[in-house]
């Protein structure tokens, strides 16, 4: 634990650099581009720190053609092909005191752009002849534990498909068989581990998602009494194709109304009619530059002779805003994310608010690898995801809402949920982007 807490530090932290508005999307050279500095720099200063500190000499992310391994983008330069069936193996022959970068090979079929700097040597090999190079490496280098990529509760670190892992149990034999051993910690600390030029990335990603959702949120795209959730929604996926970047879940859009229970999930989208007095909730996040974002954000559709939101609705939103800065206040690096879960939820009583608070990790994949706050029960025991210290530098998905009261509707509850992304710096928790802190008005 001492070993990975200072890999934690040394590693990890990050200072946020303020960057300018985004006015379109990088193109795909640039990206290509940005995304080998970012995965050869990783390989070299972050892999080998991650392997001593959870014991493992060798490690094998084994992954073949339309099943490939989640970690594969982050271990390869940008085009890589996996082929039929490819290893990418890393070799750490010092002890947890060594230094330096482990030994990079690549093992397989069509690895046209695998040679130096990314990787030591590359073995042409197909089928049977994978397995048997990979049973030379281990002979050469005897390690004592073989990390692949098996693990319970983190989806990005549970790689390697149960036929797979026949084909190397086969590969390496009875005797190494027995070595093998999750890399899913392994997985964690390299995939969560943040460098200082990453930051500046997010935040153009959140910039962007910022540029669609501000977008659908306004009178151009709303005509009260007219346009359907699911016009707003196609609209934002189709904002998306323009932008060229990803969706990694279908944007939602749920409607708070007078009078209505909260999920009108029952009218289909593009049958529910939007109508000036309805509270917006978003829910909607984007891929770009290796990063996923994820934000949850709120709009009101004024009716006539308003101009503004209903003092109960801004209330509610303030309370929302209330339970961020209890929540952020408690997040400090090496708290795990159980231990910020409870004192801000005991806060969060104490304040009289009526909250939730489910915040999880994210970078490369929108429900990431590292700690969460409140999303993390498996059954009735904590996952591993909740036991998971905060690591300095990292992400986090701040995911929570408030219940409010509004008298405006009669006393009505209204949910205001909120989702913002955000880094642990040595300032404490910033926010890539503002909050909401006022409604999105559709006049």
């Amino acid at each position: 634990m001492a070993k990975r807490a200072a890999l934690a530090i040394l590693l990890g932290v990050l200072f946020l650099v303020p960057v300018g508005g985004v006015e379109g999307t990088r193109t795909e050279r640039e990206r290509a581009r940005l995304h080998d500095q970012i995965v050869l720099k990783k390989l070299d200063t972050v892999l080998g720190p991650a392997m001593r500190a959870n014991d493992i000499q060798l490690w094998i992310v084994l992954t073949r053609e339309y099943n490939v391994d989640p970690v594969f983008p982050f271990v390869t330069p940008d085009g890589t092909y996996p082929g039929g069936r490819n290893a990418y193996v890393f070799i750490d022959a010092g002890g947890p005191e060594a230094s330096g970068r482990p030994e990079r090979i690549v093992i397989g079929s069509h690895q046209w752009k695998q040679g130096a700097p990314f990787y030591d040597r590359v073995i042409a090999a197909r089928g049977k002849a994978v397995g048997e190079e990979l049973r030379k490496l281990v002979e050469q280098y005897q390690p004592r534990r073989i990390g692949v990529n098996m693990a319970e509760q983190t989806s990005a670190a549970d790689g390697l498909t149960a036929s797979m892992k026949d084909y190397l149990v086969e590969a390496l034999g009875p005797d190494y068989a027995k070595r093998l051993v999750s890399a899913e910690r392994l997985a964690i600390d390299y995939l969560d581990t943040r460098l200082p030029e990453e930051e500046a990335l997010f935040r153009e990603a959140a910039e962007v998602t910022r540029k669609i959702w501000e977008e659908a949120f306004s009178s151009r795209i709303i005509t009260p009494g007219k346009t359907t959730v699911g016009d707003v929604l196609w609209f934002i996926r189709q904002r998306c194709a323009d932008h060229n970047v990803g969706i990694w879940f279908r944007p939602d859009l749920r409607v708070e109304r007078r009078g209505m229970k909260f999920d009108p999930s029952e009218v289909p989208p593009d049958e529910f009619v939007l109508q000036r007095g309805d509270v917006l909730h978003l829910d909607f996040g984007i891929i770009y530059l290796d990063f996923s974002t994820d934000y949850q954000k709120h709009a009101y559709i004024l009716r006539e002779g308003e101009e503004d939101v209903p003092a109960g609705l801004q209330r509610a939103l303030e309370n929302t805003n209330r339970l961020q800065d209890i929540l952020l206040s408690e997040m400090t690096p090496g708290r795990t994310g159980e231990e910020v879960y409870t004192a801000a939820m005991g806060r969060a009583k104490a304040a009289e608010l009526n909250a939730m608070i489910y915040s999880h990790s994210i970078g490369n994949y929108g429900h990431f690898v590292g700690a969460a706050i409140g999303s993390f029960t498996t059954g009735p025991t904590r996952g591993l995801r909740g036991q998971l210290p905060l690591r300095p530098g990292s992400y986090t998905s701040i995911e929570l809402n408030t219940r409010t009261a509004v008298p405006e509707w009669d006393g009505q509850d209204v949910f205001v949920m909120m989702e913002d992304d955000a880094a642990l710096t040595p300032q404490g928790m910033r926010f890539f982007i503002p909050r909401q802190t006022r409604w999105y008005l559709v006049r």
